[in-house]
């Protein structure tokens, strides 16, 4: 509105300008050496308005003419480094950071900085080993939202590559924060703070891979039943009690199964003189997995300690189910309690379950402190060759190990271990 009436106005001054012309005709003389022009006021102006509107026309077209040159020139150099662009890409695919680094070099000078120019220059950077150029470039684009992930990832490259687990760990907090769906940064962080003991930022990790779908509610669970676990360790060396027993009880109700968390957690509940609860914790634990370990603090929890009670006590807790390990823990016993009967029952009750190297080594214990060398011998001959007994096995490289932890002894995976019966070929 403000500039219709802005022309109106305009137009209405030169409108009374060229009437008030009209009623006043003036002559003007322009003398020029010997040259003289006369003319008229109203044809002067009608000249010189025409001289301007020429001269407005020339400029228009001297512009037309130059900006069109330019963007042309701009354009075949936007077209030159965008082919930079295309071999630089290529060279990174193919390993050559060096011809790629070139690549990047001419880009930048024909388009300029820019955010590509910044992601083919710090890749190439990566790839050539020069990491503190790759460092600086990503820092660049980490300011920008638009390119913050690819940022972080290059970040992250370059902490890995120079093998700084704290600061790999840094990015990898400072991505999932940011890009809580990024697998890289679950996994990065995820796998350095297991690498770190750091397990709140493992727990971190796990809990968005889980919210991304990427993990399933049973390794869901068991992972942080495992991190819960190294956690209540941890306590339990620090001396914190109460939160060991706390983290002990957490690994549990997430993973029933977990004989360790259960080992800890009695032994807490020990601490504290509460031997029922103690009791409970390993009875549930059998009920679920049956295993050597927990028959062994059945009996560190017993009241009385002579063999024979003992051998009782264990019938307590092994005799609802027939187990390898229940039948080996209470032949053990017998023979401890000097009762050759049972424990050659359960002996054999064991064999026909499974034969295994323990159960024979147990057998010829039994035989030698019976006096019959013959039957001890022939009990040695099978162990063996009987397959070897069960152990914690990891799933992801096969290392069998005696004692349960967090970390595979040989590969480092994380909560991989497994109680396992060995196969007689391995």
């Amino acid at each position: 509105m403000i500039r219709l009436l802005f022309a109106l106005a305009v137009a209405a001054v030169l409108a009374a300008a060229g009437a008030w012309v009209v009623d006043h005709p003036g002559r003007v003389a322009i003398e020029l050496e010997n040259h003289r022009l006369d003319t008229s006021v109203a044809m002067l102006a009608v000249a010189m308005a025409a001289l301007m509107l020429l001269s407005a026309l020339l400029m228009l077209l001297w512009r037309w003419i130059t900006t069109g040159l330019w963007e042309r020139q701009k354009l075949a150099r936007h077209r030159r480094g965008y082919n930079e662009l295309a071999w630089g890409l290529s060279s990174l695919m193919e390993g050559d950071g060096k011809r790629a680094a070139r690549h990047a070099k001419k880009f930048e000078e024909l388009v300029g900085q820019t955010t590509l120019s910044d992601v083919l220059a710090g890749q190439a950077a990566l790839a050539e080993g020069d990491m503190a150029t790759a460092r600086k470039r990503f820092r660049t684009l980490e300011g920008d939202r638009r390119t913050r992930a690819l940022a972080l990832h290059g970040l992250f490259a370059v902490d890995t590559a120079q093998g700084d687990r704290p600061a790999m760990l840094a990015t990898a907090r400072r991505a999932i924060e940011q890009l809580p769906r990024a697998e890289w940064a679950q996994t990065g962080l995820f796998e350095g703070a297991v690498a770190l003991g750091d397990w709140p930022a493992a727990d971190k990790a796990l809990l968005a891979a889980y919210r991304s779908k990427r993990v399933s509610d049973q390794e869901f669970h068991h992972r942080r039943a495992a991190i819960r676990l190294a956690e209540a360790r941890k306590a339990d060396a620090e001396g914190r009690d109460d939160d060991a027993l706390r983290l002990a009880r957490e690994a549990i109700k997430l993973e029933p199964e977990m004989v360790p968390a259960r080992l800890l957690a009695a032994a807490q509940y020990r601490k504290k003189g509460s031997l029922r609860r103690a009791r409970a914790v390993v009875r549930e634990g059998w009920r679920h997995t049956p295993h050597p370990d927990l028959s062994a603090a059945w009996l560190d929890l017993a009241d009385d300690t002579s063999p024979a009670r003992q051998y009782q006590q264990l019938e307590a807790l092994v005799g609802e189910r027939q187990t390898i390990d229940g039948h080996l823990a209470l032949a053990k016993q017998a023979i401890a309690a000097d009762l050759p009967g049972p424990a050659r029952s359960h002996l054999t009750a064991a064999l026909d379950l499974g034969p295994q190297r323990r159960v024979y080594q147990a057998l010829e214990a039994l035989e030698q402190k019976l006096g019959n060398d013959t039957a001890a011998r022939f009990a040695a001959a099978k162990a063996t060759s009987a397959p070897r007994d069960p152990a914690w096995q990891c799933t992801n490289c096969g290392y069998r190990q005696s004692i349960w932890s967090e970390l595979c002894g040989s590969c480092g995976s994380f909560a991989t271990l497994d109680w396992t019966a060995v196969r007689a070929e391995d």
